[in-house]
């Protein structure tokens, strides 16, 4: 098969994998939750006795995370529904949210897990995004792309309203995007370079608009290794390696970008976490992990590494989360 079929085949089952994905977020009730059963939430935020007691430990106060990405990020939720409060951190859909791992995603183990206050999560993630639709076109139009979903944030809390007083301090804002833009365009070659850097010029212009709005902390997440997925591997030794590549130049360029962003921008506390740890962690040790091998997927999101062919299960997902957790312990986790 030549490198075309070849380019052509794995766009295809790409395509595949973020309709069926995708699709279920753009045409799923907005407010119900992922038709996978969770198991009982275990939110460390503990409910206080009302009853006085000179040992009472005091309310930790409020903290925010505010999150923005693709599927591997979403939680399915409706800035216009409920919103997040210390019984229901997420707000809408309830924990674990309408996710792409088959439970809690990295988003939510943050939230619910590796907390050490109250962490009321406004995450406006959405399936299939990619950080700027002229750029790399999503699969479908009304996908909202890095772009959108900032404006939303713009046109909701960034206004720190009475319902989410967040402050620079109080807040860690999240991004994990890319996934889609390498995924959708890493066969490019020179042409992928340039793009590249049209696509961090979008990304840093959103993290300009996030820190206008008051936005300090960053928490930035690499493109992980979506080369090891199911999906990709299937293509063949030079599609994944190609693809590799193109993660690699990926990654380079957000910290290239992001040491310019920090030096025009006074008090940016800002953090790159390297995806690729926690993903590589449980790929090359599968078995520690509950997973008979490294590339079998399972829609329980347990029993396998894969919730399906692209998107991480449960436990991968949980690492993800303590590579966030371990990059702001102190402030936030």
């Amino acid at each position: 098969m030549g490198k075309q079929q070849l380019i052509t085949a794995a766009l295809g089952l790409l395509a595949a994998v973020q309709g069926v994905t995708a699709a279920k977020n753009a045409c799923r009730p907005r407010t119900v939750s992922t038709s996978v059963v969770p198991t009982p939430t275990t939110l460390t935020t503990s409910v206080v006795s009302a009853t006085p007691s000179s040992s009472a430990v005091p309310i930790p106060a409020e903290k925010y995370l505010i999150t923005f990405g693709d599927s591997y990020s979403q939680t399915g939720f409706d800035i216009s529904g409920t919103k997040p409060s210390p019984g229901n951190p997420l707000g809408n859909p309830q924990l674990p949210g309408w996710t792409a791992s088959g439970g809690l995603n990295w988003v939510g183990f943050l939230t619910s897990q590796f907390n050490t206050s109250i962490l009321l999560t406004y995450n406006f993630a959405y399936g299939g995004a990619t950080t700027n639709a002229s750029l790399v076109t999503p699969w479908r139009e009304d996908v909202l792309s890095f772009v959108d979903q900032v404006a939303q944030f713009s046109n909701s809390i960034a206004s720190k309203p009475s319902y989410a007083p967040w402050t620079a301090e109080n807040s860690l804002f999240g991004v994990w995007m890319g996934v889609n833009d390498v995924g959708n365009s890493w066969w490019k070659g020179e042409e992928y370079d340039v793009l590249v850097e049209a696509i961090m010029d979008t990304y840093f212009g959103q993290l300009q608009v996030l820190y206008d709005a008051g936005a300090r902390n960053f928490a930035l997440l690499s493109v992980p290794p979506i080369h090891r997925t199911p999906t990709m591997i299937d293509q063949g030794e030079w599609v994944t390696e190609t693809e590799a590549a193109s993660i690699a130049k990926y990654n380079a360029a957000i910290t290239a970008h992001l040491a310019a962003f920090t030096e025009a921008n006074p008090g940016v506390v800002a953090k790159i976490v390297d995806t690729a740890v926690p993903f590589n962690t449980a790929l090359d040790n599968p078995t520690e992990y509950g997973s008979p091998d490294a590339t079998c997927y399972n829609g329980d999101g347990r029993s396998c590494l894969w919730f399906n062919d692209y998107h991480p299960g449960i436990e991968i997902n949980r690492l993800v989360a303590s590579a966030v957790a371990d990059a702001w312990r102190g402030p936030f986790f």
